[in-house]
């Protein structure tokens, strides 16, 4: 044990202790060990300490646990990866496929909710992908959010637009009709 280490646990020890000694003995037995200790011995030198006795009003000051450091939390990005912005689409019954991916991975208690023209369509689904029918011709915009368990949206894609084409009934029976 080192002279310091040991003069250190010393002082600690009758720092805390109940009576605060001022004085230090310190003596090497025979086999050349040094020793120390608050009570005379024979043969041992004494050291002189400043201790001051400890408090005895005042708060208690107990050890603080470190901080832990704030994690920051997960930023998730949401983008839709079909149809592509500005994509016309040519379906006579108004179907549009979309599918979206988030990076990274979204957890189990979170899911995918289609916007379709600012109004959230259908049902939230743990896969990015998605099936609408009989949408109305014309340009419309798409957004889909990823959500927790509550439908709280954690992250958004991109607002993209589409435009989709279908032929009416009108257009087709006229142009069959004029064709003649």
């Amino acid at each position: 044990m080192s002279k310091w280490f040991a003069i250190a646990l010393l002082i600690s020890g009758t720092v805390f202790g109940t009576q605060a000694a001022d004085k230090i003995y310190q003596w090497v037995d025979q086999d050349g060990v040094t020793h120390f200790s608050d009570r005379p011995q024979v043969g041992a030198t004494e050291l002189k300490v400043d201790v001051a006795p400890p408090a005895t009003d005042g708060p208690i000051v107990t050890p603080r646990t470190p901080l832990k450091k704030k994690q920051k939390p997960i930023q998730y990005q949401v983008n839709i990866t079909s149809p592509s912005h500005e994509q016309t689409i040519r379906d006579n019954e108004g179907k549009i496929s979309i599918s979206a991916s988030s990076t990274p991975l979204p957890l189990n208690s979170m899911g995918y909710k289609l916007v379709l023209d600012g109004v959230p369509q259908g049902q939230i689904t743990k896969m990015g992908s998605f099936q609408l029918t009989n949408i109305d011709r014309g340009a419309h915009t798409i957004q889909v959010q990823l959500v927790d368990d509550s439908g709280k949206e954690i992250a958004s894609s991109k607002p993209i637009t589409v435009f989709l084409h279908r032929a009416n009934a009108f257009g087709a029976g006229a142009a069959a009709a004029g064709g003649g």
